[in-house]
């Protein structure tokens, strides 16, 4: 890989991470044990389809870890969050033709139960009870069935413009 094309590759990588904190940071709260609905999960799917797997995982544990930083009463989060929304990234592919396959529509499936056990272990970690987080996962739920919402509405406008194949050149300096 030639150094311009690993600078771009940089440079999407913190791009994404920027797009995926706005996107977790502006939440709506739940009022169920702290609980929140944000679209920056979506964002993570999109870098995922984008980004090579080990600069999708680095965008959405910074993007989404600064965001819980940032939030009041969220600090305790940071650590949970840059370790489970990493893993919401290998289930997508970036090697597709386009955002809408078959296997990313899947994917949102798989990444949102893998962010649902991750936080449902996380909470009762943290809070030493595991009845809380079991109980609040259909309210917990609402947040990976809007990221897959979202991100399959934002997939298919991006398909429609042929946005992937740029995007693709782009990385690699040939547009």
């Amino acid at each position: 890989m030639k150094q311009s094309e690993k600078t771009r590759l940089m440079i999407m990588t913190a791009l994404f991470a920027a797009i995926i904190f706005v996107g977790t940071r502006i939440s709506i709260p739940l009022g169920i044990n702290n609980r929140i609905i944000h679209v920056g999960d979506a964002a993570i799917y999109l870098a995922a389809c984008i980004l090579p797997m080990p600069y999708a995982m680095i965008s959405g544990a910074i993007g989404a870890g600064l965001s819980d930083f940032t939030t009041p009463g969220c600090a305790i989060w940071v650590i949970p969050t840059m370790i489970i929304k990493p893993l919401l990234v290998p289930f997508f592919t970036s090697q597709a033709g386009k955002f809408v396959s078959g296997r990313n529509i899947v994917a949102t499936v798989l990444a949102g139960i893998t962010g649902l056990i991750g936080y449902a272990i996380a909470e009762g970690i943290i809070f030493g009870n595991f009845i809380a987080p079991i109980v609040g996962l259909p309210a917990s739920s609402l947040q990976p069935i809007g990221s897959a919402v979202l991100f399959i509405v934002i997939a298919y406008a991006f398909d429609t413009m042929k946005l992937k194949a740029h995007l693709t050149r782009q990385l690699k300096g040939e547009a």
